[in-house]
């Protein structure tokens, strides 16, 4: 399964992905990272780098692939056309209200990028409707309930919109522009942790594979 973004897929010298594979599959250089929901970003100037720990990657150099891993959480891609810099953050609810989507921005300035030019993209991520959480769950996010929850039947529980989460988060950061996909993991053929734990399965693996490099 590989699915690509159309308004990304308008850049020539960019090539992104978003493609159900493990890392070591890969053909080309990648670089990806033991993702911990935090907020730490990595600046990348060559491949090879190991033991990464963080959620976000960041570079300028060609050729060089950003991985991020998913199985419900939304990956995101950021480029800017004109300083030639990317960058891929794992982006779960933890994450994005942690910062994870501005400090991988910020990251990206540190390389001559300028907001206004970034364009960002969503993958593929669980969407509201399968996405039930607790009763703390309002609170914890703060943002006035209807523009991302809905009850569920379940008492106390609640459907929250990730995507659109993310979406309202970079909005507010005067990219350039902002696309998502719109694949659900949870239905669809990308791996789901929440579809995973309802089938039963025991092992639980995030290979959703995200992927940007300049050429």
């Amino acid at each position: 399964m590989l699915l690509k973004c159309p308004h990304l897929s308008n850049f020539p010298s960019l090539k992104h992905s978003f493609i159900k594979m493990k890392p070591e599959d890969y053909p080309s250089p990648i670089v990806v990272l033991k993702q911990v929901h935090g907020t730490k970003v990595h600046l990348v100037m060559e491949a090879g780098v190991k033991k990464l720990e963080g959620d976000g990657l960041v570079t300028n150099i060609k050729g060089l692939h950003l991985g991020i891993m998913t199985a419900d959480c939304g990956p995101v891609l950021f480029y800017d056309p004109e300083a030639q810099v990317i960058g891929a953050c794992h982006a779960g609810w933890r994450g994005a209200r942690a910062g994870i989507l501005q400090a991988t921005i910020s990251e990206m300035e540190t390389l001559g990028a300028k907001r206004m030019r970034i364009h960002a993209t969503l993958g593929p991520t669980i969407q509201q409707q399968y996405y039930e959480v607790g009763s703390e769950f309002p609170d914890l996010i703060g943002e006035v309930y209807e523009e991302y929850f809905y009850p569920s039947e379940k008492k106390g529980h609640h459907y929250f919109n990730l995507p659109h989460y993310i979406y309202q988060q970079l909005l507010r950061e005067g990219l350039a522009s902002f696309h998502d996909i719109k694949c659900d993991t949870f239905s669809g053929n990308f791996s789901s942790r929440r579809r995973f734990i309802a089938e039963g399965i025991q092992e639980i693996k995030a290979d959703n594979l995200s992927l940007i490099a300049i050429n």
